[in-house]
């Protein structure tokens, strides 16, 4: 995965959106299955509008396009469409917040941290 955003982890406001997005994950990832639940086709839309610029931001491909093939879905209102997806979506959001934290850690731990 490419993570644009990390290359200068040190800024205090990019560090926090690492942080913020992936304390929000479960959040929006719930908010998705719930509006798809109820067929509320608007909410998912907005949902995925927010996974998908912030994973853009990030620089986290891999889920940005997951989550693009959910939204053309949910444009369709292909309920059918939105559920092949949704254990990918969850299975890479999860990765790359997984990945965004070691690489959070490591860049704070790291005796360099915030240095260029």
């Amino acid at each position: 995965m490419t993570l644009a955003l990390l290359c200068s982890i040190g800024d205090e406001s990019r560090g926090r959106f690492v942080l913020d997005f992936i304390n929000l994950w479960e959040t929006r990832s719930q908010r998705l299955m719930n509006a798809l639940g109820s067929h509320d086709f608007d909410e998912a839309d907005v949902v995925l509008l927010s996974i998908r610029s912030s994973s853009t931001m990030l620089g986290a491909w891999p889920l940005e396009a997951i989550a693009g093939m959910v939204h053309a879905a949910v444009k369709r209102t292909d309920l059918a469409g939105c559920v092949g997806h949704l254990a990918r979506l969850r299975e890479v959001g999860a990765a790359t917040c997984l990945e965004l934290t070691l690489l959070v850690e490591s860049r704070c731990s790291s005796p360099t941290a915030g240095v260029s």
